[in-house]
């Protein structure tokens, strides 16, 4: 079984259309997903959807439409946490670009291995988040921090990724091009040379 990247190909207008559409989407659902954020509907227990929505994106495509829409993802969770501008973002971005790479050379695509690279992406956000904004800070009272706000978040967002990553799956599935539109595929002819 071997995988490499998709060729360059020309689309067509329709096959253009429909990448747009897809891509419009995307921002359209991390808009949502921030604009759910700035409310906290959901109180101390509030998800932090943006993660798993830019680490399932990224599963699909390749490493630079990664980081854009990760960078994106990450302003946006910094705006709406409060956090230095650009903090979210540069851990986000270097989690979704190793997904990227992760997906075109060891693994598939599918549901268990996005929980266990969404597992990831959110502990490093978290544990990031109380290093940098609590212990050199030395803020009073961070265990109160830790158990009350970052735990139950870290524990929602990871409950919340499976949802996100079925709307994410289902939007590849009607707007893809019958998988062509997806960056990396599988060598159908297992002794088949194909140049990377």
């Amino acid at each position: 079984m071997r995988y490499s990247t998709m060729k360059s190909e020309e689309l067509s207008r329709t096959e253009r259309r429909y990448r747009f559409a897809k891509y419009m989407i995307f921002i359209s659902l991390a808009v949502f997903f921030y604009v759910l954020m700035r409310i906290g509907v959901f109180g101390a227990w509030q998800p932090v959807f943006l993660i798993p929505l830019a680490v399932s994106f990224s599963m699909y495509r390749d490493e630079l439409a990664s980081c854009v829409f990760a960078l994106f993802c990450g302003y946006m969770t910094d705006i709406a946490y409060g956090f230095i501008f650009g903090f979210s973002a540069v851990w986000l971005m270097a989690v979704c670009v190793l997904v990227s790479v992760l997906v075109r050379n060891l693994i598939r695509v599918n549901i268990v291995n996005f929980l266990i690279l969404t597992a990831a992406a959110v502990f490093i956000e978290f544990s990031m988040d109380y290093l940098f904004n609590v212990v050199i800070w030395n803020v009073h009272r961070g265990d109160v921090i830790l158990t009350a706000s970052i735990v139950p978040t870290a524990v929602a967002t990871t409950v919340a990724a499976p949802a996100v990553y079925l709307l994410v799956s289902m939007i590849e599935r009607r707007l893809g091009r019958n998988g062509a539109d997806v960056v990396y595929y599988e060598s159908e002819q297992p002794g088949q040379e194909e140049d990377d």
